[in-house]
């Protein structure tokens, strides 16, 4: 059997991390996408950051990844992951796999702002995409070294590296 891998993706929101997932899922038989707001919406209907219901979409986020892991798939957690505590409490549940990483280099905010106003679902409050921009970390180099392979995404560089990154993690995983 396969041995399962984790994939996280971090950077703010509406830097294209769901179109970049898009393109893995595409590419790659095995890869499953858990978005800890489509466990919100499920649970609560509605993507809003409750601070009070947080535990239990966790909760069953982690249920779902680690099922996914034990039966050998490519497991990639869909959340904003933006600093080196959030990354850290997944880091610690899932020693015992792999764990590829694809962070995206932080756009400035204008640039969110705008791409926000383009968009005709799920908008985000404007004192939001601030706080997540202003909050993000891209990752240090030591807090890199606990990962088995790191990637960089840029605005760029984003459907090259859904091939590269769609190629290494078939290699990793042996399909």
């Amino acid at each position: 059997m396969k041995q399962g891998i984790l994939v996280l993706i971090s950077g703010p929101a509406l830097t294209g991390k769901s179109t970049f997932l898009g393109g893995l899922k595409k590419a790659i038989k095995d890869f499953v996408i858990i978005s800890t707001d489509e466990i919100r919406m499920e649970l609560y209907h509605s993507y809003a950051f409750d601070p009070q219901k947080e535990p239990a979409v966790w909760d069953l986020t982690y249920q779902r990844i680690e099922a996914h892991l034990r039966a050998g798939d490519i497991v990639c957690l869909d959340a904003t992951l933006r600093t080196a505590m959030y990354r850290g409490q997944v880091l610690e549940r899932f020693t015992q796999f792999p764990i590829v990483y694809f962070a995206f280099e932080k756009p400035s905010l204008e640039v969110l702002l705008e791409r926000n106003k383009k968009r005709y679902w799920k908008q985000f409050d404007e004192a939001a995409i601030r706080f997540m921009h202003e909050e993000y970390q891209f990752p240090t180099p030591s807090e890199q070294s606990y990962y088995y392979k790191v990637f960089t995404i840029t605005q760029e560089n984003v459907t090259e590296m859904v091939v590269i990154g769609s190629e290494f993690l078939k290699g990793l995983h042996g399909s």
